[in-house]
């Protein structure tokens, strides 16, 4: 896994299959739990059921007042709840993103 820091988020790339790259995760998702963290899964192959088992991240996330959003270039948008943002490009998770602070700081 590689992990890349912007003034907006923490990108985390998945180069290893879901199995291994979601543990990575779950070791170091507390300490950029403060931060906007976008997942790229654009390298590997994935299940709807595996997309959908980081679901407790983008909860982690919402309670903490930020942003969580995957990268999946092809995907069923249907397939996943309105809490999980799931994007084709990582311009789409930086709009994602930028929406999610405006709302924010907009008290909603």
């Amino acid at each position: 896994m590689k992990i890349t820091s912007s003034d907006k988020y923490i990108l985390f790339t998945a180069e290893s299959p879901f199995d291994i790259f979601k543990q990575n995760i779950q070791k170091n998702f507390s300490n950029y739990a403060d931060k906007n963290i976008v997942l790229d899964l654009s390298n590997i192959t994935t299940t709807e059921e595996e997309i959908k088992s980081l679901e407790k991240f983008a909860a982690i996330q919402i309670e903490n007042s930020h942003s969580f959003a995957i990268i999946l270039p092809s995907f069923n948008a249907d397939a996943f709840e309105e809490e999980l943002n799931v994007v084709p490009t990582l311009v789409e998770a930086e709009d994602i993103i930028d929406m999610d602070e405006m709302t924010r700081d907009l008290g909603f």
